[in-house]
């Protein structure tokens, strides 16, 4: 990350946020900086070896007037798999965190992201928010691993997410009780969230499961914020069931559900694409 302002990036696109009353809770733009980056004297890793890379850099607004530049490296899908390149829930939630409701109340607060893919989210609470940040995702061990038909990126992915937050991810399989509860209990989260979490049918169970360790077993008065993309732009076939399952809550939590338009316009054209997601609260 690096702080610039935006008379030294050229925007390729912007992207707003807003409520179901048109209020503003986000917003962002994404820019090709015209100034030197961050890596540009770094040596190719691992993960520029063996898979294609590009980089993304988004430009977030601040509490102190000043811009704050982020940068991402996308993978290939052969390594990142689903999670290989920055999707339009993870910039519409990273919006949210760096938002004026937000980005103060998670300051200092201990912030784990589920499913981070490229880890946008969570570099935003690092960088912008102040937050102290744990990204999890599951990808593969040296030893390889059984996962059925579930697309587990590979080793290597970890590596670009690690290189994405500046930090050290942790790999959480949902499917496993027990690993949830020891990151819980070891991170002590005071709010999870994640975007675009609600993809098979068969993770539904776990993830709920995963939830409900997380808040029971984090840190005080823990809080949870998803986004998960609506039709027509993304179709998310377990998004019915799990979404008819949090209306009951999650333990003795409530759950608060409604409904956000993210509209992206870009610098070129002009042309606008909207984005619905669900917002869910805990």
């Amino acid at each position: 990350s690096a702080s610039t302002s935006k008379n030294n990036a050229a925007l390729v696109q912007s992207y707003m946020l807003y409520d179901n009353e048109r209020q503003i809770l986000g917003c962002c733009d994404e820019v090709r900086p015209s100034t030197k980056t961050r890596d540009d004297d770094e040596e190719e890793d691992e993960v520029e070896m063996f898979y294609a890379t590009n980089k993304r850099y988004f430009m977030f607004p601040t509490s102190g007037g000043d811009d704050k530049l982020l940068q991402i490296r996308q993978t290939s899908f052969g390594c990142g798999r689903l999670g290989a390149t920055v999707w339009p829930s993870a910039i519409a939630l990273a919006s949210l965190l760096a938002g004026d409701k937000y980005r103060s109340s998670i300051q200092d607060k201990r912030v784990l992201e589920l499913g981070s893919g490229c880890g946008l989210p969570t570099l935003t609470a690092k960088e912008v928010c102040g937050s102290q940040v744990l990204a999890t995702d599951y990808w593969e061990g040296r030893e390889g691993l059984i996962v059925g038909n579930r697309l587990v990126p590979k080793e290597l992915f970890g590596v670009n997410l690690a290189y994405n937050v500046g930090c050290e991810p942790q790999n959480l399989d949902w499917h496993d009780e027990l690993s949830v509860f020891s990151v819980s209990t070891n991170f002590k989260p005071d709010i999870i969230v994640g975007s675009d979490l609600v993809y098979y049918p068969d993770d539904t169970e776990p993830l709920l499961q995963t939830l409900d360790i997380l808040l029971k077993n984090g840190g005080g008065g823990q809080s949870m914020l998803l986004i998960l993309p609506l039709p027509p732009t993304a179709e998310r076939e377990a998004l019915p069931e799990f979404r008819r399952t949090l209306e009951g809550g999650v333990g003795d939590k409530d759950v608060v559900m409604d409904e956000l338009e993210m509209i992206i316009r870009s610098a070129s054209t002009n042309e606008e694409e909207i984005h619905n997601f669900l917002r869910i609260r805990i």
